[in-house]
């Protein structure tokens, strides 16, 4: 943590939160949370070209960031093919300040911008991002952005996550749930579909996501999606939660590259592969509930929490059953 701070002090400001023994490190530029200390370990993917990304101003610095979507409207330059992905350097890293931050808190202030590809509608938001370590094992995140945009939009946290040898995503879901393969078929040794969850392989060796459809979670609104793996000789827990996600098809705007008409995903998990690119990574995402219209501008707004925590096998999969309800998880 203390080379990483040093590292990236030197292009941008930091915040460090402190509870306990824990330490989360605050990156202004892109408003990221780009590390978490878990018994020193920390489970987000850094980049390790990260001062080149920083040198150059692009966006892949790695650790838990917020997008806009869908996807297909605002990264790609021909989205009626799927064509073309980009990320606008108007929209990541965006333009942002810290403008608070003390012991255990950090919020950010900026302007993102982007284009729908799709109507050529420019969408200009300001945006607030708070975090809040409110426990030595919880950290607790706020995001708004008001808009001037004549579309539809939502917000989107993605978190990446260190592989390791390989690494499972665990999401509680219904009995009977359907996955959505969203670039294609997933492979069977890479998902597991059991009555009260799916499991999914991280290991940056194949590119493919996941998606896992608002009807299927077991609280209308309510999405979780959690990391285990084991980084650095521990055992690693990294759980995302929301009551804020897509409630309905209507609410969760992000289309399938592989079924643009079929269902979509309010919950989602990304594994990149050597087809992506040098990065070996993976990501745990949440979509979240449409912005509305307020005094002729589009307000978007997202709460989730983030817990994590590190041990043995044993105790961070009976920490993964306390939080999420499963009675026994699928691990790869």
């Amino acid at each position: 943590m203390d080379r990483l701070q040093e590292l990236v002090s030197r292009y941008s400001a930091v915040a460090v939160l402190e509870r306990s023994s824990t330490r989360a490190l605050v990156l202004e530029r892109g408003a990221r949370l780009l590390a978490l200390s878990v018994g020193g370990v920390n489970p987000l993917w850094v980049n390790p070209a990260l001062e080149k990304v920083l040198e150059t101003g692009s966006w892949n610095t790695g650790g838990l960031r917020l997008w806009i979507s869908p996807e297909r409207s605002f990264y790609y330059e021909k989205p009626e093919k799927f064509e073309g992905w980009f990320c606008p350097a108007s929209l990541d890293p965006g333009v942002f300040k810290l403008v608070h931050a003390e012991p255990a808190r950090a919020v950010l202030e900026g302007v993102v911008e982007a284009v729908d590809r799709s109507t050529g509608w420019r969408l200009h938001a300001r945006v607030r991002r708070d975090f809040q370590l409110v426990a030595e094992d919880r950290l607790l995140v706020r995001d708004v952005a008001v808009a001037d945009y004549a579309g539809d939009f939502n917000l989107w946290a993605l978190a990446q996550v260190e592989p390791g040898a390989h690494g499972t995503v665990i999401v509680p879901t219904k009995k009977g749930t359907r996955p959505v393969h969203y670039f294609g078929p997933i492979p069977q040794d890479r998902l597991v579909v059991r009555d009260d969850h799916v499991a999914f392989k991280i290991d940056g060796a194949y590119v493919c996501k996941l998606g896992v459809r608002p009807e299927d979670v077991p609280v209308e609104g309510c999405a979780a999606i959690a990391y285990v793996a084991e980084l650095g000789g521990r055992w690693v827990l990294l759980l995302m939660r929301t009551c804020d996600a897509p409630r309905s098809q209507s609410e969760c705007l992000d289309p399938a590259k592989a079924d643009p008409t079929g269902p979509r995903g309010c919950v989602q998990s990304y594994n990149s592969g050597p087809e992506a690119g040098p990065e070996r990574f993976g990501e745990i995402e949440l979509h979240f509930r449409p912005a509305i219209e307020v005094g002729g501008r589009k307000v978007a707004y997202a709460e989730y929490e983030l817990v994590f925590t590190s041990g043995s096998r044993g105790e961070v999969l009976e920490r993964l059953k306390r939080e999420s309800g499963l009675k026994e998880a699928s691990l790869f």
